[in-house]
């Protein structure tokens, strides 16, 4: 069989390198004294072989004259880290070269300084420092190679070799500055939906551990007296509920362990764990049934905690505000969906109203939130016979399963 050749969408993995990218890792300095000696080079060139003014032949330039280049050009390798002594070297460079008459210039050159420093300074020491002294060298390096040329002439010549380049160089730098300001938003989004993930975790996780505690305690204050068996049966759920939940909000926030140290981290709960869960609240002395019908099947894993988080929290809500209710959990599976019910036949929208029922603030907002990433649906309210009720569907459509 022929294997299969990449599409030309195919993207590397991201331990394969491009050679993009092996070139973007090179150390900015060597590239930088690249460009210094190839303009020393063109300055060379230029000087020895072009022309002067009217087509007339340059003078060959003395030894002074390549010192000047090599001043004007070997501090371009450090344009980016020291911008402005960089542009000030070139620049008086550039005016000491045009002086001696010698054929040789350095326009190039002081192009690149001045849009380095205006691509790498901020605004106060652009408008302070960049501005003057790029004008300055460009007027002076005009006046003092052409005496006789007119105010248009260094006009336009000072544009071209200052104006222009710093033009381009801020845009260069506000661009930069704005890619910046989009990174720090979306590590900063990034790190709020985070914060906002673990919160409706823990959440899930203590809340129904924390609400079964505070039953069996009050049961057991009331029977420790008349019934000191009882009160040590409902001490021990305490203990066992506890037990549970700090393994819980453990792996959770082993989450946050930083990388390379260990923790000890469960599998994520799912509806294999209905029963233990439903166990726990019958032990804080609220009967609850479950009900199945349809053929179960594996969910994704992600879907499957979703599942088992609606029923624990819409359990836990039982368990705080319909004390002495009946319970029933429904799971119903069709084909392209798994409907998931919840309801009690406690006192419902009243008690709901005046004790202001959990599924009304963070459990409400966690839920939906979690059941919506799925592309499923989430319904609470009061039942009419009585009692409260939570029912949620979750597709299970091949776009869901992946």
């Amino acid at each position: 069989m022929t294997p299969s050749r990449p599409s030309p969408g195919y993207r590397r993995g991201v331990d394969t390198p491009t050679r993009w990218d092996r070139l973007r890792r090179v150390d900015p300095l060597i590239w930088d004294s690249l460009l210094a000696a190839a303009l020393f080079v063109l300055g060379v060139l230029g000087a020895t072989f072009g022309n002067g003014p009217g087509g007339t032949p340059r003078a060959t330039p003395g030894p002074e004259a390549y010192v000047l280049l090599v001043l004007g050009c070997a501090p371009l390798a450090f344009r980016r880290r020291r911008p402005v002594t960089v542009l000030t070297l070139v620049g008086a460079a550039t005016a000491a070269l045009a002086a001696r008459e010698s054929g040789a210039d350095l326009a190039l050159s002081l192009v690149v300084a001045s849009f380095a420093a205006a691509a790498h300074v901020d605004r106060e020491r652009f408008q302070r420092a960049v501005v003057p002294i790029a004008v300055v060298a460009a007027v002076a390096s005009l006046l003092l190679a052409y005496p006789d040329t007119n105010w248009v002439e260094v006009l336009v010549g000072t544009t071209f070799s200052a104006g222009l380049p710093m033009l381009f160089g801020r845009i260069a730098y506000n661009r930069r500055r704005r890619f910046a300001g989009d990174r720090e938003r979306a590590a900063h989004d990034a790190v709020m939906a985070e914060r906002s993930r673990i919160a409706r975790e823990l959440h899930d996780a203590v809340a129904h551990s924390m609400s079964v505690m505070v039953v069996q305690a009050g049961a057991a204050r009331t029977v420790i007296d008349r019934d000191p068996e009882a009160a040590k049966a409902a001490i021990a759920r305490i203990e066992e509920t506890g037990r549970d939940g700090l393994t819980e909000m453990r792996r959770l926030i082993g989450v946050l362990t930083a990388p390379g140290t260990e923790a000890d981290l469960a599998p994520q709960p799912g509806l294999a764990q209905i029963e233990a869960l439903l166990e726990t609240v019958r032990g804080a002395g609220v009967p609850v049934e479950a009900v199945t019908r349809g053929q179960p099947r594996p969910l994704p894993p992600s879907a499957d905690l979703i599942a088992y988080r609606v029923v624990q929290e819409a359990l836990t809500n039982v368990v705080k505000h319909a004390g002495g209710a009946h319970a029933r959990v429904l799971l119903d599976w069709s084909h392209d969906a798994l409907a998931i019910e919840v309801a009690d036949d406690g006192p419902g929208a009243t008690a709901v109203a005046a004790g202001g029922h959990d599924l009304i603030g963070h459990g409400l907002i966690g839920m939906r939130e979690r059941v919506a990433l799925y592309g499923g649906s989430l319904e609470t309210g009061a039942r009419p016979g009585g009692g409260f009720s939570v029912r949620v569907r979750l597709p299970l459509g091949e776009g869901s399963a992946s």
